[in-house]
């Protein structure tokens, strides 16, 4: 029974799972079926592992033959367990950690409450509330209350729980109310699964006693609020940076970011949207903009001046560079999209009203707004700017608002896809890049020196160096909230450090050998007596030689009208077709056998294999 058992449940398990992936309906039984054998799994790899300990243990303890290669072994076991359980060197998942936000904890009970007329209704398929809103939700004395502000995505979960008119106004209503107050919204929020506040930015006076005069009565909900404008006026700094000649702090931001000397400062959490600007609009870097020829002209001779007179695989390179850049059409086009208002809806309570007062017919949509589309002279402008490189996105904006209609929308959407636009420095760049791939496609291009390659990326290198920079006052800014959240295996990790330095290397090492070995006992197996040998070696080499360098340098004469006769190319086909359908087969006839010998056990026609049949 003690070995009849496991295989029991690995059959019924094996056979549930089996059917899920055949039969729809039994899809929800192959998930919980897959959770337990997760659970189980984990089980066997901690005895497995205990086990491992054990057997190894003993033979250090007794001195037996091949001690070193446990101890080995064992330290090598420990190590990564270590390494891996505590997630040495792994940065927290950047989705956990709610980047220019700082948290305090604050009990659920504490937070203030909101209410309004009606009831949850039951849902036919038996479902509850939402997982989002499910903690902060009730219904008490004909009322539905929320604890706690509501975030836009609660409200809409908690909206989609019925799509009733009368269950969608009340939530409307619900949601209008449970926000902070007015003075506060865009700065405070509360986390509910984490039971903690968060603010944004700098916490003033001002701030602090409109959260005070919310939270009155309730000293952690006070105490946090202390300890958040405490944490929200410490400075953070960074030494040693070097900003761009163009870089200027715009007035809005004095008040938090200073840059004294090589010394930049922040007060407060950094969010991420104040590090884009900080590393790409402050700097207010040169951006492509259309290249008319003599600007053109001008470019080209500024490149010449460093790697030379431009070949013609390099020159056509330059012009394809130069004809991807955006053009006076496109940006006319995004400003006349940006200004086509987006469809407006009624509200659930505007359509409850309607429906209430005998509407008979309901309907959600509202009369559009007037579209605002760029006049003949708005469109001049933006042709000149393309043309003009004198002309800034400054004075593009003022002509534009004193040409004709303009709205926000539109100016948001010109400062958006001029900052989009990337810089000189990056054309550079991918120019240089550009010019290096050639050079190893065709032997007859001009290789770039490293000097001449230091100065084309120049612009790039400065850029890139002020982003980390930035990126490293906004680390020092941030409040670690989930050190434990990151993936084990992320870049730079100690398990990934291990599995990259260590394990793939040995791994490698190790099946080298092995395929020196295997092909040498192949080769004394099939000599090549019949045609069905001679296959097998042929496949057999051609694998591996198209596995080294050697492989492509043999078949590099090949022309392209004949690619599939190269080395890489047969190689692909063969592991793709041939031996993906061997795999397949093999692993068929495993699952088969394996099938097989556990019904014969269980049906007691053969012995178990885990031991003696006796009980």
């Amino acid at each position: 029974m003690k070995r009849l058992v496991p295989l029991l449940i690995t059959a019924i398990g094996g056979f549930v799972l089996i059917a899920a992936f055949f039969i729809p309906a039994g899809q929800k039984s192959g998930e919980i079926v897959a959770v337990w054998f997760d659970i189980l799994a984990s089980i066997a790899f901690i005895l497995g592992g205990g086990n491992l300990l054990k057997v190894h243990l003993k033979k250090i303890s007794d001195g037996a033959a091949g001690w070193g290669y446990s101890a080995l072994t064992l330290a090598a076991f420990l190590g990564t367990l270590a390494v891996g359980f505590w997630k040495i060197g792994v940065p927290p998942s950047p989705n956990t950690e709610f980047y220019g936000e700082l948290f305090a904890p604050v009990p659920l009970e504490e937070m203030p409450s909101f209410s309004v007329t009606g009831t949850i209704p039951d849902r036919g398929d038996g479902q509850s509330l939402p997982a989002s809103v499910r903690s902060q939700t009730s219904q008490a004395n004909g009322a539905i209350r929320f604890q706690g502000w509501m975030t836009p995505t609660q409200a809409t979960d908690l909206s989609s729980y019925q799509d009733t008119l009368t269950w969608q106004a009340a939530v409307e209503e619900l949601a209008e109310m449970a926000q902070p107050p007015e003075s506060l919204r865009g700065k405070v929020d509360y986390h509910a699964d984490h039971r903690s506040i968060g603010f944004a930015g700098v916490m003033s006076d001002e701030d602090r006693i409109a959260l005070e005069s919310v939270f009155a009565g309730h000293e952690r909900a006070l105490n946090a609020v202390s300890t958040l404008q405490e944490q929200s006026r410490e400075t953070h700094s960074v030494t040693g940076v070097t900003p761009p000649s163009t870089f200027a702090i715009p007035p809005s931001a004095a008040d938090r970011v200073t840059l004294e000397g090589d010394t930049l400062s922040i007060q407060g959490p950094m969010s991420v949207g104040l590090r884009s600007a900080m590393t790409s609009q402050w700097p207010t870097y040169p951006r492509v903009r259309p290249y008319p020829p003599a600007a053109k002209q001008i470019l080209l001779q500024e490149i010449e001046a460093v790697v030379g007179p431009l070949s013609p695989l390099q020159q056509q390179e330059f012009d394809r560079a130069i004809g991807s850049i955006w053009t006076p059409d496109t940006l006319i086009q995004a400003l006349n999209t940006a200004g086509i208002p987006p469809a407006r809806t009624k509200s659930a309570r505007e359509l409850l009203a309607e429906r209430d007062g005998g509407a008979a017919v309901l309907d959600p949509s509202l009369p559009p707004e007037p579209s605002v589309q760029l006049n003949a002279e708005q469109e001049a402008a933006v042709r000149q700017f393309g043309d003009d490189r004198s002309m800034t996105a400054e004075t593009l904006l003022e002509q534009l608002q004193a040409a004709g209609a303009f709205t926000s929308g539109q100016a948001a959407a010109l400062d958006r896809f001029l900052n989009q636009q990337a810089t000189v420095g990056d054309l550079k760049h991918d120019l240089a890049f550009a010019f290096l791939k050639l050079t190893r496609e065709h032997p007859d291009v001009p290789r770039l020196t490293e000097e001449q390659l230091s100065q084309l990326v120049a612009d790039y290198r400065a850029q890139y160096v002020w982003q980390e920079q930035v990126q490293g006052l906004f680390e020092a800014s941030h409040q670690v909230k989930f050190p434990w959240s990151g993936e084990y295996l992320t870049s730079g990790s100690g398990l990934h450090w291990a599995y990259e330095y260590a394990f793939q290397p040995l791994t490698a090492t190790m099946f080298a050998m092995l395929a020196f070995y295997v092909a040498s006992a192949a080769f004394r197996a099939f000599r090549a007596k019949n045609i069905e040998a001679i296959l097998l070696l042929g496949t057999a080499f051609l694998i591996l030689i198209a596995q080294t360098p050697a492989g492509a340098w043999l078949t590099s004469w090949v022309p392209d009208s004949l690619s599939a006769l190269k080395a890489d190319e047969m190689k692909r086909y063969i592991m793709s077709l041939f031996n993906t359908a061997g795999n397949r087969a093999i692993m068929i006839g495993i699952a088969l056998g394996i099938a097989a010998t556990s019904l014969k056990i269980l049906l007691g026609v053969d012995r178990s294999y885990l031991g003696s049949g006796d009980e």
